[in-house]
């Protein structure tokens, strides 16, 4: 009866996650995002967990480079760099400067499902289908 309870809370917390993500695709200022939305950006997320289960509960930022499509991720742990792509969103680690076991490592692809901009609010969304963050407002440099 106990097993049943705890299936039924976890069955009732996907529907609510999966809802509200469906809600945030229906606005008209939520898309897929592309160069043009992010380049020259920094995005920093509470928790990096969608880009690397070390990076749980550690403060995170992605940062989007212009030409070539580039990316850099930055923790208190290192960071790690390399190219990065969109529709579907694609980030090739090709430097890393994380001890193994602590964020990407070089030849790591991490590969987002979900990777949309909220351009009202000018904040990343980003899911790998087991973790889902939002970022705070993106940072032009």
């Amino acid at each position: 009866m106990q097993r049943a309870r705890k299936t039924m809370r976890g069955l009732m917390a996907i529907i609510a996650v999966v809802s509200s993500l469906t809600l945030l695709r229906c606005s008209e200022d939520v898309q897929p995002t592309a160069i043009s939305d992010v380049r020259n950006h920094s995005f920093t997320f509470s928790s990096g967990a969608v880009f690397h289960a070390a990076l749980a509960n550690m403060s995170t930022t992605l940062s989007f480079l212009d030409t070539p499509p580039s990316f850099m991720l930055s923790s208190a742990g290192g960071t790690a760099g390399g190219l990065s792509s969109f529709a579907p969103c694609i980030l090739t680690v090709a430097s890393s400067e994380y001890a193994s076991g602590t964020g990407p490592q070089m030849n790591d692809v991490i590969r987002l499902n979900l990777c949309d901009v909220d351009t009202s609010n000018d904040t990343l969304i980003v899911g790998n289908g087991t973790a889902t963050a939002i970022s705070a407002p993106g940072v032009p440099f």
